[in-house]
């Protein structure tokens, strides 16, 4: 008879459950399933969020503050993973990897990220938060698309989202709002926007770019004990970046030098 994960075509379980005559290791099916070798990306999606930022009293439809929790959440994940990148957009996240490292279970990684930034998020807005996690396993080919598509998202949020609060406080309700912007192309968006007084075009580069976190190198000095001189050492640090270009393959290139 075929056991539990071999009926559904899944590895053999690495789960750390108990073994012996009284286990049901079988069926944690899921278990064994780990990263192909290769570049990923890990994507944090908040869960709820729209009715968190109304407890939190945030500004409508971008607050700074919060994006800075954000970028805080996404930093706290740089020492203990080392990631080569973090792009961010609303309460969006995703982390770059070059390489599969020995951290490689699905199941892990969904649980321990998705846990980690919930209780950072928490902690710091002392709000209960939570995330969801996936994991999207990519060629080299397509790393630079994929961000590309995630700042072309970043970008179209951000005229909804402007567009959408106009309308709300212009006293339209929410159905009516969303019902107005429906099929509305970008030009037509900036053309409402400007009517009220807002250039979609001059609004803070993050809002319509996001925002870049990355591994970057400086000197620093120091001294040698030994030698009992002053000497330069090589360092490097998390750089958030407010205001990051479209990204390309040049940038791309030019970028990952510092991981």
């Amino acid at each position: 008879m075929p056991k539990p994960w071999e009926k559904f075509g899944l590895p053999k379980p690495k789960s750390e459950a108990s073994r012996g005559p009284l286990s049901l290791i079988d069926y944690e099916i899921y278990s064994g399933l780990e990263l192909p070798v290769g570049p990923f990306f890990v994507r944090l999606d908040g869960w709820g969020f729209h009715s968190l930022t109304k407890k939190l009293k945030l500004r409508q439809p971008y607050d700074k503050k919060f994006a800075g929790w954000m970028a805080a959440v996404a930093k706290t994940f740089f020492v203990p993973f080392n990631p080569t990148l973090a792009y961010i957009f609303s309460d969006e996240i995703n982390f770059l990897f070059l390489k599969r490292t020995s951290f490689a279970r699905i199941e892990k990684i969904d649980s321990v990220f998705a846990g980690l930034a919930s209780s950072a998020f928490t902690k710091m807005t002392d709000h209960l938060a939570a995330f969801d996690c996936r994991i999207i396993p990519i060629p080299k080919t397509k790393i630079v698309p994929y961000l590309v598509w995630r700042q072309a998202e970043c970008f179209r949020n951000h005229n909804n989202a402007w567009s959408y609060w106009v309308l709300r406080k212009q006293g339209l309700s929410p159905t009516a709002a969303a019902n107005r912007l429906s099929g509305l192309k970008t030009t037509q968006l900036k053309k409402l926007c400007a009517r009220a007084g807002v250039d979609l075009n001059r609004t803070p580069v993050w809002q319509r770019s996001g925002i870049l976190l990355y591994w970057k190198d400086y000197q620093k000095r120091g001294w040698d004990p030994i030698k009992k001189k002053g000497v330069t050492v090589s360092r490097r640090r998390v750089e958030i970046d407010w205001s990051p270009p479209r990204f390309s393959k040049e940038f791309f290139d030019k970028l990952i030098t510092y991981k």
